[in-house]
C-alpha cells in the first residue's frame, strides 16, 4: 500500500538519484540480438502504460508514468527479455524489490514491485531466463510488474522495444 515514506522526498530523491547512477552507465559490449521479449507470459492488456500522469496521494498530478505496468498476481513469473548483466537487485522503498539488468550500450531494464528476486549483481542471464516473481512491493496498489527500458539514462516507452528491434 501506499504511505507517505514513498513519496517522501528524503527517501524518493536518494532512490531516484542511485537508479539514475546505474542506468546512465555506458558499457561496450552489445548483449542482446533482435527485438526484446514482453518479460513473462503477458498480453497486451497494460494496466499502465508508458507515460501516464500520475497523482500520488493528493499531490498532484506531477509525475509520469516512466514503464510499462502487466497483471500479474505474486508469484506470476518474471523474465530476462534479452540477454543482460544484473547490475542491481535488491529492496528500495519507492520500487519495492528491484533487479536491473544492463544490455550493453547503454541500454538498461528494470523490474519493480518482486515478492521474489532470483539472481544476484554481476550475474549474466539469457533471454527468457527466470529473474523474479511478480509482488506488491514499494509504492502500489496490488501486485503487478512494472517494467522500465532505459536507453542512455532516459526512461523510454519498452512496447517499442518488443515491436522492433534496435540498432
Amino acid at each position: 500500500p501506499q504511505c507517505a515514506r514513498t513519496i517522501d522526498p528524503a527517501a524518493t530523491g536518494p532512490e531516484n538519484e542511485r537508479v539514475a547512477t546505474v542506468v546512465a552507465l555506458v558499457t561496450s559490449d552489445r548483449l542482446w540480438e533482435g527485438a526484446f521479449a514482453f518479460p513473462g507470459p503477458y498480453t497486451k492488456s497494460f494496466p499502465s502504460r508508458f507515460g501516464a500522469r500520475r497523482n500520488y496521494n493528493g499531490t498532484g498530478y506531477n509525475y509520469y508514468h516512466a514503464g510499462l505496468d502487466f497483471y500479474g498476481g505474486t508469484g506470476t513469473e518474471i523474465t530476462a527479455p534479452a540477454r543482460g548483466r544484473v547490475v542491481l537487485a535488491e529492496a528500495l522503498t519507492v520500487r519495492g524489490k528491484t533487479t536491473i539488468l544492463d544490455h550493453g550500450w547503454g541500454v538498461f531494464t528494470a523490474y519493480l514491485h518482486q515478492s521474489e528476486i532470483l539472481v544476484s549483481p554481476g550475474e549474466l542471464v539469457e533471454t527468457g531466463q527466470t529473474i523474479g516473481l511478480v509482488g506488491a512491493t514499494g509504492r502500489v496498489t496490488g501486485p503487478h510488474l512494472h517494467w522500465e527500458v532505459w536507453v542512455g539514462g532516459v526512461p523510454v516507452d519498452p512496447e517499442v522495444w518488443v515491436e522492433r528491434a534496435y540498432p
